[in-house]
């Protein structure tokens, strides 16, 4: 299995350097040159699967033995999953009003960005022990991503981490999850704009490739395919449990932020899990403008109760539209040309093939997601957090319309957003491990309006790179 990137300038990648970068070189993101099938049969035998033997057999499609042996890469994913705080990974809740709940965020940091980062740290750990050689992570997140990341990696000898959050755009506990984080190789900044701003700095950082090179930068995010690949473990499981037969379709509720998991399953369409996508978002999030259209103008982002979906553009859109037109190279540069300047224009046929394949739902507003949160707590004394509450808020006003079974992929846990659930009216859960947090000392540097970011994150990677 090798990658090419969705702008045609780069082919014949191998896993490993898909791992061990972020964008490629020419700008675009990495994608499997070809996608296995995966047959009825076959989903019937993985029926019965626990989730790291599942992972193992969709992860392996995509990792050669030349990367990584299967031995090698069993025991990578069994020390992954190990971190999980229930056996099973991601359990799954049946509730009432036919809300079937898939909960991702049983990890170190409570958000389902732990199922691939746990992953992910574990590869950085086997290649660059190998090669002993120092790698220097950026991550821009949104809330969770950073977290996730951090937890994946911290202590380790061979990896610096960089996250930059927006700040007053994260909970308080998202926040201080990444804040309190005191390792040497941890390295935060808080900057005063939107998470779009901030991916901006990262773009700029992964176009320089003599700097990324010198300097040997990658990205966990979701810009990096391994993450992708780790979200379509997910969706095989879910969709196996609900239904073993593998003879009907499943409908798979995506809150969406960045589109990691709505990237993951146009790719498991593709591969033969039959399935149904809707993309759950709130008003900030463009998905819905665009499939309306095939056009509209990116603008101002809004703080919600919902922050991960508090962007205007989901970067993994790209990858959605190269795999849609064909792997037309020359059409995503055109596309992106137009993004970059704060714009999007999808060709007509792309959009079509997209209506196709996904569903969007976009919630009103704050008072749906409390209202949300609030009648799934009085029918099952159950909390969601308010991303999983865009998605719930699609079952209970479609679920006249459904004919097929339907899950919500829970994002992460209600302990991360107890304010939002305190606002719903209802009782917010807390744990010791909470309470430790808010009191905890922590670490960062702010990042002003008006400052030029990309040159103080330079600097600061310029003196990691020195310190190796």
């Amino acid at each position: 299995m090798k990658y090419h990137s969705t702008r045609g300038g780069v082919e014949g990648v191998s896993f490993k350097d898909v791992l061990l970068s972020g964008y490629a070189s020419d700008g675009g993101m990495f994608l499997p040159e070809t996608f296995p099938t995966v047959s009825i049969d076959m989903l019937q035998k993985w029926a019965d699967m626990s989730y790291k033997d599942l992972a193992y057999e969709v992860t392996s499609l995509y990792i050669s033995e030349e990367d990584i042996p299967g031995p090698d890469l069993k025991e990578i994913l069994r020390q992954a999953f190990s971190t999980f705080t229930v056996p099973e990974v991601v359990p799954i809740q049946h509730l009432t009003d036919s809300l079937t709940i898939a909960e991702l965020f049983h990890g170190r940091s409570l958000a389902f960005k732990d199922l691939a980062m746990s992953c992910m740290g574990n590869f950085y750990n086997y290649f660059l022990s190998k090669s002993q050689k120092h790698m220097t992570l950026v991550v821009c997140t949104s809330g969770d991503t950073g977290s996730s990341a951090i937890e994946a990696v911290r202590g380790l000898n061979l990896v610096d981490i960089i996250v930059i959050l927006p700040r007053g755009r994260c909970t308080a506990i998202q926040e201080r999850q990444m804040t309190t984080v005191l390792d040497d190789n941890v390295h935060v900044y808080r900057a005063d704009g939107s998470s779009d701003d901030i991916d901006i700095v990262v773009r700029k950082l992964f176009a320089d490739q003599e700097f990324v090179i010198n300097n040997n930068l990658a990205s966990p995010s979701s810009l990096n395919f391994a993450r992708i690949l780790i979200q379509l473990v997910h969706l095989f499981y879910i969709y196996l449990q609900l239904c073993p037969s593998a003879d009907e379709e499943v409908e798979m509720i995506l809150p969406t932020g960045g589109g990691g998991n709505v990237t993951a399953g146009i790719i498991s369409k593709e591969m033969g899990l039959p399935i149904k996508l809707v993309c759950a978002v709130n008003h900030n999030n463009v998905l819905s403008r665009i499939m309306e259209t095939g056009e509209c103008q990116l603008g101002d982002v809004q703080v919600t109760l919902a922050p991960a979906m508090d962007i205007q553009f989901a970067y993994n859109l790209e990858r959605v539209w190269f795999m849609l037109s064909g792997g037309n190279t020359d059409v995503i540069k055109e596309i992106m040309a137009d993004v970059d300047h704060n714009r999007v224009k999808v060709p007509s046929n792309i959009m079509t093939l997209m209506r196709s394949l996904i569903k969007v739902y976009v919630v009103s507003g704050d008072e749906e997601i409390k209202d949300t949160i609030r009648h799934c707590w009085n029918d099952n004394t159950y909390n969601i957090c308010p991303h999983t509450a865009v998605g719930v808020s699609y079952v209970y006003t479609q679920k006249d319309g459904r004919t097929s079974k339907a899950v919500v992929l829970a994002t992460a846990s209600p302990l991360k957003f107890p304010d939002a659930i305190k606002a719903s009216g209802i009782p917010a859960p807390t744990s010791d491990s909470m309470e430790i947090l808010m009191s905890a000392s922590t670490r960062y540097i702010d990042l002003e309006f008006g400052q030029d970011w990309t040159e103080i994150i330079k600097s600061k990677i310029k003196e990691i790179t020195s310190k190796v």
